[in-house]
């Protein structure tokens, strides 16, 4: 097998013409690396004095790079220098080195004609299967569909040839049609063994069946032509994910299989770059007039630092995202990734098309008992408040199709209270919202609130009102069904946005009609998200063609 192999340059000891050079008492020496998707960059030295701040490293950084310091962050032993004004003789000093990691981030690129992403290197994978080139269209490398077709195990042996093929041979290389790779990343399935060595990690009986259900599902979208033709399925190497990604060929025809190491679970906050590589590979624009479809089958932190950072929140701040959410095994996040650059956040944790008997969300201590346990899963009801958002049923569709939306998000809503939260629920609704509220108000046995007209232009009121823990009990639900500019403000709110930031936010995400967003807050105030924007209880025949 061919390996491409990244050596790393020696750092650089030669000085620049102009530099003064400090004695070791009277300077702060970093050993400086850029972080380059693709390639070991060289390390070399910056030399300050110990009265210089964060923003002169930056500064000194920015005038190497020829940009703005703005577009410079900076990580040392694993925490980002958030503090321009901060002494650099806190870092070190006498001399010795410290080591400090900097990315250059994209300014924000303009609203233009969509140019062609360039095309990346190849991730080196451990195993057999190379990793598709981000910047290629995911699909078929000619002459290796019959090995994805056939439902080859992923990490088996793949074809060498390059998918880096030009989309504008299958488009046309002058079209103007904007370019979409919809980007859907899985977690794996539930698996035992929790806290113990990779690969005792083996999936459960119910994370076999969750990531059955996925399978299936996708393989439906494909099939009815609501994910574009091309497409590709790249996992991380670890067992609980390879055993999920497995599934997917079975179901799947002409899916091409790929494997990263890179895609392995890690902390963002401890590898913070690692996991911004991941997501400069695979979040690269597609080519205008493509179109593709990549899944990803990876873990919680990496799924959701990749989510934020497509959400425009700074790396700092994404590498959190895990204090934040709490995705369901085999749930499904979607992504759609423009050719101009633009991402769109479509839903996160979706998984209502997995069987109620089979969800799951924590991973299990130990050996697998649950057969000998009833066979139902490990699961407790979460305490507090969970807040329900439901957007009104609607959309392009006929009057049954939208009296079947109303239908499929009632029964929905009504089986969560089976397993997940409190059967004590108060609905409230916008006016134009009454419809499905009412269905929803009748299965749960009470009766709307009807909120003011002004609560749609200025949802800050909902979110004070609703966003609390229970006061009466330990646990309790709020159903809240309205359009939704007013149910994405107040989700953003909740995920500790400003008012200002939430505004700027909303245009990033696009929640259909009839679909769910399930928020927590704990006894304790603290605030988690299960889902946003599932609408995988909906028939698939009515979800929108790609």
């Amino acid at each position: 097998e061919r390996r491409r192999v990244m050596e790393e340059a020696p750092p650089s000891k030669r000085q620049r013409d102009g530099e003064e050079t400090l004695s070791g008492a009277e300077k702060v020496v970093f050993n400086v690396k850029k972080a380059v998707a693709g390639a070991a960059a060289a390390a070399f030295d910056v030399e300050l004095p110990p009265t210089a701040t964060v923003r002169d490293l930056e500064a000194s950084l920015a005038a190497r790079e020829g940009c703005e310091a703005q577009l410079i962050t900076i990580v040392s032993r694993g925490k980002p220098l958030k503090d321009a004004d901060a002494k650099l003789s806190s870092f070190g000093g006498g001399g010795e080195p410290v080591p400090v990691v900097y990315i250059v981030r994209k300014p924000a690129a303009p609203v233009a004609a969509p140019v062609a992403a360039p095309v990346a290197a190849p991730v080196a994978a451990p195993v057999a299967a190379p990793v598709a080139a981000p910047g290629a269209a995911p699909g078929p490398a000619p002459g290796a569909a019959s090995g994805a077709a056939s439902g080859a195990a992923p990490g088996g042996e793949a074809s060498t040839t390059n998918t880096a093929s030009s989309a504008s041979s299958v488009c046309g290389k002058h079209s103007t049609k904007p370019g979409r790779r919809i980007i859907l990343m899985l977690r794996h399935g539930q698996c035992c063994h929790e806290g113990e060595r990779d690969e005792l990690k083996e999936l459960t009986q119910h994370g076999h069946k969750q990531a059955e259900d996925t399978a299936r599902f996708i393989s439906q979208l494909f099939a009815l032509g609501k994910l574009p033709t091309k497409r590709a399925l790249l996992h991380s190497t670890s067992r609980r994910a390879r055993e999920t990604a497995a599934k997917l060929p079975v179901h799947i025809q002409d899916l091409e299989v790929w494997n990263a190491d890179l895609l392995r679970e890690t902390d963002p906050t401890d590898k913070p770059f690692r996991a911004e590589e991941v997501f400069n590979r695979l979040f690269a624009a597609p080519e205008a007039g493509d179109s593709d479809a990549l899944v990803i089958v990876a873990h919680n932190n990496i799924i959701l630092y990749m989510l934020m950072r497509a959400a425009g929140v700074p790396i700092e701040r994404a590498a959190q995202a895990w204090n934040l959410f709490h995705l369901r095994h085999a749930s499904i996040t979607r992504v759609d990734v423009f050719s101009n650059g633009e991402k769109k956040v479509i839903s996160v944790g979706a998984a209502a098309h997995i069987a109620d008997t089979a969800v799951t969300w924590r991973n299990v201590t130990g050996a697998d008992m649950s057969a000998w346990k009833g066979g139902g899963p490990e699961r407790h009801k979460f305490g507090g408040r969970m807040v329900v958002l439901v957007r009104q049923a609607g959309g392009q569709g006929s009057d049954a199709s939208i009296s079947q939306q109303i239908r499929s998000v009632t029964d929905h809503v009504k089986s969560l209270g089976g397993y997940m939260m409190s059967g004590k629920a108060m609905v409230a609704c916008t006016t134009a919202a009454q419809s499905t509220a009412t269905s929803i108000a009748a299965k749960l046995k009470t009766v709307p609130q009807i909120l003011p007209e002004s609560i749609v232009q200025e949802p800050e009121a909902a979110f004070l009102q609703f966003f609390t823990v229970p006061i009466e009990s330990s646990r309790d639900t709020v159903v809240i069904v309205a359009e939704d500019a007013p149910l994405l403000y107040v989700l953003l709110r909740s995920l500790g946005m400003s008012v200002e930031e939430t505004k700027e936010a909303r245009a990033l995400y696009s929640i259909g009609h009839g679909s769910v967003t399930l928020v927590n807050i704990k006894n304790d105030g603290t605030t988690k998200v299960i889902t946003v924007g599932d609408t995988c209880h909906l028939p698939i025949s009515d979800m929108p063609a790609c």
